[in-house]
């Protein structure tokens, strides 16, 4: 597992996630140009069953079916495919040499990241490697834009980096309306121009501005803790069963949503408003 980091947005409501961030270090200079953040609602369709868990790190809808990337805890590092019913089947299992992380599917290639070990493998959709290429920092949450990969690694900033290389284009600070460093950013999905994240060992997703890094939605997501039965919530009550996992289907403007070693994917939409 990552190490101990300092989390700064570690809340349950938007309103303790802002005075802690009122507590937090040193201004941004440029702070005040961040509005308030809206408070975002996350309304449950339905739920996947898995037919096996997994320690999701990176989560990816494509061509009517879910693309993950695991880590090596409790097993190995894994590529899997998982169909709408919940059936996982493997594409490629790393073993334990290095430690999976974030995934996107950009032009029929799929970026599977590491987190410690500098590696970023590019597949094709079957499974097969085609390249290797150098990741200069961590590695924790990926996707794109279409154009350039985005990637995350646990610090106060995220990354655009070239698919061809991944070498750094643009660096992005994340910044709120009030002082603050935030940290923990890890799991990554651009959704209609906007950057959703998962804050790292909380129960917050965080909706970005990617151009400004400016937080503008906060999102608690204990709602999937509520949603499920008595024995699923006893078998995630781990330090390692963290939130993550943020994929999305633009035809069906559905979410999926899960966390490591989860037996349920949920699906849903976010909404603002906190009701």
């Amino acid at each position: 597992m990552r190490g101990p980091w300092q989390i700064v947005w570690h809340a349950t409501l938007l309103s303790a996630c802002l005075a802690l961030l009122a507590q937090c270090s040193a201004a941004e200079p440029s702070a005040e140009s961040c509005r308030e953040p809206a408070t975002l609602r996350f309304n449950i369709v339905s739920k996947i069953t898995r037919s096996e868990i997994g320690f999701t790190q990176g989560l990816e809808v494509h061509d009517g079916q879910l693309y993950e990337s695991t880590g090596r805890v409790g097993g190995t590092t894994k590529l899997d495919v998982i169909s709408f019913d919940g059936t996982v089947k493997r594409l490629a299992d790393l073993g334990t040499d290095v430690f999976g992380e974030g995934l996107t599917i950009l032009k029929d290639e799929m970026f599977q990241l590491t987190w410690q070990e500098h590696e970023v493998f590019v597949y094709d959709l079957a499974g097969h490697l085609k390249r290797e290429m150098r990741n200069p920092r961590e590695g924790w949450g990926l996707t794109n834009d279409g154009t350039s990969l985005i990637f995350s690694d646990g610090g106060p900033a995220f990354y655009y980096a070239d698919p061809r290389t991944f070498a750094i284009r643009r660096t992005v600070r994340i910044r709120s309306n009030r002082p603050a460093v935030i940290e923990g950013l890890n799991e990554l999905e651009l959704v209609n121009g906007k950057l959703f994240g998962n804050i790292f060992t909380t129960r917050q997703i965080l909706r970005l501005d990617p151009a400004s890094g400016c937080i503008d939605g906060v999102a608690d997501l204990s709602v999937l803790w509520q949603a499920m039965s008595p024995d699923e919530r006893a078998s995630i009550e781990t330090p390692d069963s963290v939130l993550n996992g943020i994929a999305y289907d633009a035809k069906t403007g559905l979410f999926y949503l899960t966390g490591k070693l989860w037996k349920s994917i949920f699906t849903g939409r976010f909404t603002e408003g906190s009701r």
